[in-house]
């Protein structure tokens, strides 16, 4: 049999509660119980099938199912607060809010900086703005779910236009008793026997090593 629908006050518990970390603090923040709010998580862990925290006493963590579910759930709900900011302009005849989604460097450095120069005439009401992972940013555009996506590597789909914002320079942080502090490139080759901290994504740290190979 398939589960049933899960209700949106259900999956709006769930989210806080992830968010949050807590069910106090997410009964709280939603103006709800705590009784009525583990019920809600209950009733919703019944009709999917699997439990979505472990529960040690006053913690609880979301459980790998859990965290699989709730990056479909967040991302419904979105869509649900989305549709009713948009109902609200729509009936107050005022401009839609608008969705961007940027990797976290860009979400919370380059874009935030980008809106403030801009007049307040030519923004809409509500502008939000989700750091999300490179992938992602692509598929929240791919999906409607943002209306803007700024991302830090290469992307290219039939389905998308693709604007150039800029470029900046590789950096490498190094300990200042490093040699390599005074060279003036660090080639990659320099970096061969070497532990590194970059991005997780290896298909994206090759497309932004690769413009300094070719010099």
């Amino acid at each position: 049999m398939k589960p049933d629908l899960p209700d949106l006050k259900q999956l709006e518990a769930f989210c806080a509660v992830v968010a949050v970390g807590s069910l106090t603090g997410a009964a709280r923040f939603l103006g709800r119980s705590q009784p009525a709010m583990t019920r809600l998580i209950q009733e919703l862990e019944a009709s999917l099938g699997f439990a979505l925290f472990h529960r040690n006493g006053p913690r609880i963590v979301p459980t790998e199912q859990g965290m699989l579910f709730h990056m479909d759930a967040e991302r419904l709900m979105a869509n649900v607060r989305r549709m009713n900011e948009r109902v609200a302009a729509i009936a107050q005849d005022q401009a839609p809010s608008f969705e961007i989604a940027a990797i976290p460097a860009l979400a919370t450095g380059l874009i935030p900086y980008a809106l403030a120069q801009l007049s307040p005439a030519l923004l809409p009401k509500a502008v939000h703005v989700q750091s999300v992972s490179a992938e992602r940013v692509v598929q929240s555009v791919m999906e409607r779910t943002a209306d803007l996506g700024a991302a830090s590597f290469p992307v290219s789909h039939p389905e998308l236009d693709v604007l150039w914002v800029g470029q900046s320079r590789c950096v490498a942080v190094l300990d200042k008793a490093d040699p390599l502090v005074s060279s003036p490139v660090v080639r990659l080759a320099d970096l061969a026997s070497r532990r590194l901290v970059t991005i997780a994504n290896r298909i994206a740290c090759a497309a932004v090593w690769k413009k300094p190979l070719q010099k």
